[in-house]
């Protein structure tokens, strides 16, 4: 209850200083300081969190000492299954793809249902410190919980990546900091509080980002949704902003200036629902034994807890994609009134800010510059509709303000700021997850397991410190080492490669060791090898490696050349799991084990 009440405090002190940085603004206040003032508030709930969860306990280092109640876990799951993707792609992407975009963020809540389902409530019965102990006491082999450690790394330093890569778009509009150091301060900032206090601390950090993330989404939403049509509650306005775009595409048709293929928009389903099954299967396995979340489910003081905790994170989770949408749908009405008839001859004295717009922006198709490159893509007096202007998923959220500004449209710029912020709250909450969790895997898993195996768990928790640093230091060298560059500009294909690792190499072993009783270590080694060599190879194949060419010549036209790397880790997982379970049955585990006996309810041998 305690951080009930804290939280209700940071949401009310929130709302009051937005309200006075608002008033502010009006008489005079800079747009620059706005800003400088809520980073300075992010920074400054940083400093809070290492300080309010600093603790030398073991329990509040691993599990936050099994403290955490439903509403603030559930959040901070909601969080971390969201992280920068969520927050500044999906909007984007379900603009540019339509229908086809949700595949990814349904995906997501499909997964942490699936996590509730079938991991989470034994995990916590189980009585580990983290989900990998529960492999080693479940299975008792040094080989397997090597293995499994290590896809572990590989997934979560895979998703990471993929979400540091939106500080350098964020940086680029909102600072003129070069994005390597802003990356330095970020993750300086966010190592000190888990420094301290561990998962405790973590715990702090999630929960407050939520808050500031949540203000960021839904703050600039609601004011384009007043701005629009005089309702503070985008979600009431959202079906007369659609009707209102209906009726310019009807008009632009009439006009003679589009055609009916050229309005249709939200409207046209995904055009192959075979990849859109595979895609959300592929995801939900991945994200359902994501180490981060699992980890997280943990803190809870009791299984029936981590139940309630999975149910408001799904509530939190429902809300957020139910709210995509009208983004898009609000800029589509914005772009169709603004754009529609326009020639692209005109653009640089009607539209002039779409060439100061340098990233994620094209028009025809083409990404343009100057007034020539646009009328050499679009064609020469060529009128321009809403679907003549294409916004990069990834560019959507960054570009919205001055999108809307550019349209004439007076944009508050604590409203814009304050979306900045909430996509940097929403980086710290995921970084924050993944660092912990490494650091855990270093201490705990590899050091404690492997070359301490006598270590007094006092030197662990020391360990876990030292961890945190390292893993830092490793993740900044990485995603500045010049080769993850080309990946970094997607980061995307980096984060579902990463939740296809885990689908592929750690669904197969969670699922036999809490499901699977006849199961032992050589059915999890045999089930794990074999899920992660078929996702390695899958990736290798839909990312075009080298290595991979001939093998790519063999096997993709058999399943389709289409086949999505949303799914890659779905073959994986299958077969994976199907070998696990024939060896099961072949060769059947004969002694019980603690975790079995505690969560199964059989005799121990």
């Amino acid at each position: 209850m305690v951080r009930l009440r804290v939280l209700n405090a940071f949401f009310s002190g929130t709302i009051i200083l937005l309200g006075i940085l608002g008033l502010m603004e009006r008489l005079g206040l800079s747009s620059d300081l706005v800003v400088r003032i809520l980073f300075a508030l992010v920074l400054v709930t940083l400093l809070f969190a290492g300080v309010r969860a600093r603790s030398v306990q073991t329990a509040n280092m691993f599990v936050d000492g099994y403290r955490m109640t439903p509403i603030p876990n559930g959040l901070a799951i909601a969080m971390v299954a969201t992280g920068a993707l969520g927050y500044s792609f999906w909007p984007g992407d379900i603009y540019a793809n339509q229908l086809s975009g949700f595949v990814v963020p349904v995906g997501v809540v499909a997964g942490v249902a699936l996590m509730g389902a079938l991991f989470v409530p034994f995990l916590r019965r189980a009585d580990v410190l983290t989900p990998m102990e529960l492999l080693d006491q479940r299975f008792g082999s040094r080989l397997v919980l090597l293995l499994a450690t290590l896809i572990s790394i590989l997934a979560i330093i895979l998703v990471l990546a993929g979400q540091i890569s939106f500080l350098s778009g964020l940086t680029a509009r909102y600072t003129t900091i070069a994005a390597e150091s802003a990356l330095i301060v970020i993750l300086v900032a966010v190592a000190l509080p888990l420094l301290l206090g561990g998962m405790r601390a973590a715990s702090w950090l999630q929960m407050t980002m939520a808050i500031l993330a949540g203000f960021g989404f839904l703050l600039f939403l609601a004011w384009m949704a007043l701005d629009l049509t005089g309702l503070p509650v985008p979600y009431l306005s959202a079906g007369s902003a659609w009707s209102a775009t209906r009726l310019l595409q009807e008009d632009a048709i009439l006009r003679g200036l589009a055609e009916t293929a050229d309005t249709y928009w939200l409207e046209l389903l995904p055009p192959d629902w075979r990849i859109v099954s595979l895609s959300l299967v592929g995801v939900a396995l991945g994200v359902s034994v994501f180490p981060p979340l699992l980890a997280r489910s943990q803190t809870t003081r009791s299984a029936k807890d981590s139940d309630a905790s999975i149910g408001w994170a799904l509530v939190f989770l429902v809300v957020l994609v139910a709210t995509l949408p009208v983004y898009a749908i609000f800029l589509k009405l914005e772009i169709t009134e603004f754009l529609t008839g326009i020639t692209v001859n005109s653009i640089a004295e009607e539209a002039p800010f779409l060439f100061d717009i340098q990233s994620g922006l094209a028009l025809c198709g083409v990404p343009v510059s100057t007034v020539e490159a646009a009328i050499a893509a679009c064609g020469d007096g060529a009128r321009l509709i809403a679907s003549d202007l294409e916004i990069a998923p990834i560019a959507f959220m960054t570009a919205l303000p001055d999108l809307i500004a550019g349209m004439g449209r007076e944009v508050p710029q604590t409203m814009s700021a304050m979306m900045a912020c909430g996509a940097l709250a929403a980086l710290i909450a995921v970084v924050s997850a993944c660092l912990i969790s490494l650091s855990h895997h270093l201490a705990l898993d590899l050091y404690a397991k492997f070359l301490g195996t006598s270590a007094p768990m006092s030197r662990i928790v020391f360990l876990v410190r030292v961890s945190v640093l390292l893993v830092t230091a490793g993740i900044y060298w990485l995603v500045t080492w010049p080769p993850l560059g080309a990946y970094l500009e997607q980061p995307e294909t980096l984060i579902l490669t990463g939740f296809a690792v885990a689908a592929g190499g750690l669904f197969p072993i969670y699922f036999l060791s809490i499901w699977i009783h006849r199961a032992g270590k050589l059915a999890a080694f045999a089930a794990t090898l074999t899920g992660t060599g078929l996702t390695l190879a899958m990736l290798g194949m839909l990312l075009q490696i080298e290595f991979f060419n001939d093998l790519r010549g063999l096997v993709l036209p058999q399943i389709g050349e289409s086949f999505p790397l949303a799914a890659a880790g779905l073959p994986g997982a299958l077969v994976g799991l199907a070998t696990g379970l024939l060896i099961a049955l072949v060769a059947p585990q004969r002694t019980g084990d603690p975790v079995t006996t505690r969560i199964g309810g059989l005799p121990e041998s």
